[in-house]
């Protein structure tokens, strides 16, 4: 069900956004407000109920309550400090196309903050309520801010949350603003249909549905509905090896170290309208949309360095990382017919850049899954797709059948 919404949401808000052509910035914002309120009809309003009618009422007097309401909102304040003061210092921030969009529209956005600032203490009090602790890590913010005793592994959890929501929120937004912006000077629907640029289009298309789902998951990150982040990854290697895939990390070092997108296009070898070019057209498609596939089985769940629960559902049920391995396929099949007609000593060179960007998502894949492996539920889901996924079924059908006597 939450998975046919995430679909629905996003394709809908883009088409809304489209519709209503809007500027990219406000495309980008009410594709994403359009798939928030989706999954919240669908997903949180009957998680909320559920946990309202279940909830233990706890024998506190209401002076309790409301200091404890307060401290979790003085934390929250700190944190919202925290993210204006990074996006007003850092570069990566300030020349954001997203931080710079929000300033620019500021005179609209005060009476929406007005009202978001109203709603979040209805949720911050509701919340408590229902939760079977309502001493978490942001009541613990609140009292380190008030300089009462705190417990520090709380609070560097807050942190270490706020720096993933902060840095890929605005990561995929200002994404999505460049992805609507391209596909608004060359849309999709308007190319020769199976031409190049067709098929070019689509993935561009397909690109913008992942970010804005992306981007919906970094916002929704909400405990009432069960989308709270439960863990986030805690070493140096994990973040590392998550981070140097991601702007502006990635373009820095593949500039100078591994450029194995810089060559003659794919077109220069695979003739256009030819069977080739359609088979490679398709499967690389193919791969893109199974990448978004990932994406769409997480609903509001997604988000990296995190541990929102574990995912069994879509691709999942046959790859532990379906994503990487889809995203790895596309980037093979794109640039391969560029590899050949570079010559053999570039292309081969090229090739190899782009083996070191595939052996990075390795040891991403393997960093997660030292972090999930904490979680007795991930440990058993690894187990069964071991015995039941995509490669186990290969190996039953490629084995020697033994006759029988």
């Amino acid at each position: 069900m939450i998975q046919a919404a995430t679909l629905i949401g996003g394709v809908a808000g883009i088409a809304l956004s489209n519709y209503l052509l809007l500027e990219p910035g406000q495309a980008m914002a009410l594709a994403l407000f359009f798939l928030l309120l989706v999954w919240i009809v669908v997903d949180g309003m009957p998680a909320t109920r559920g946990v309202w009618v279940s909830r233990q009422r706890r024998n506190e007097a209401s002076t309790l309550f409301w200091r404890r309401i307060g401290t979790k909102l003085v934390g929250l304040a700190a944190l919202l400090g925290a993210v204006v003061i990074a996006c007003s210092v850092f570069p990566f921030f300030t020349q954001s196309s997203a931080v710079q969009w929000f300033i620019g529209t500021g005179h609209t956005t005060i009476p929406i903050s007005i009202v978001l600032a109203g709603a979040t203490i209805l949720y911050v009090a509701v919340t408590d309520l229902v939760a079977e602790e309502p001493d978490d890590y942001l009541h613990q913010v609140g009292r380190a801010v008030l300089m009462q005793d705190f417990r520090e592994e709380d609070v560097l959890f807050a942190l270490r949350l706020l720096t993933i929501k902060c840095f890929f929120l605005v990561l995929m937004f200002s994404s999505g603003i460049a992805a609507l912006s391209d596909i608004a000077d060359k849309p999709a629907w308007l190319l020769p249909p199976f031409s190049a640029a067709w098929f070019e289009g689509l993935l561009r298309l397909v690109f913008l549905l992942d970010v804005i789902l992306a981007a919906g998951g970094y916002i929704a990150t909400f405990k009432l509905f069960g989308w709270h982040v439960r863990a986030t990854e805690t070493t140096a290697l994990g973040w590392l090896v998550c981070l140097i895939c991601y702007e502006p990390f990635f373009p820095a070092i593949s500039s100078a170290f591994v450029p194995y997108g810089a060559g003659p296009g794919w077109e220069s070898v695979i003739q256009e309208g030819s069977v080739v070019y359609f088979v490679w057209s398709v499967a690389t498609l193919s791969c893109a949309i199974i990448y978004v596939w990932a994406t769409i089985a997480f609903g509001p769940r997604f988000s990296n360095l995190t541990h929102r629960g574990i995912i069994t559902s879509g691709p999942y049920r046959f790859l532990k990382h379906p994503a990487y391995v889809s995203k790895n396929i596309s980037w093979w099949l794109f640039a391969t017919p560029s590899f050949i007609a570079s010559g053999l000593a570039e292309g081969l060179a090229r090739a190899g850049m782009l083996a070191i960007v595939s052996l990075i998502y390795l040891l991403r894949a393997r960093a997660e899954e030292r972090m999930l492996s904490r979680d007795p539920a991930y440990r058993q889901y690894a187990e069964t797709v071991a015995a039941h996924g995509l490669l186990a079924m290969a190996k039953r059908r490629l084995a020697p059948t033994v006759p029988r006597v």
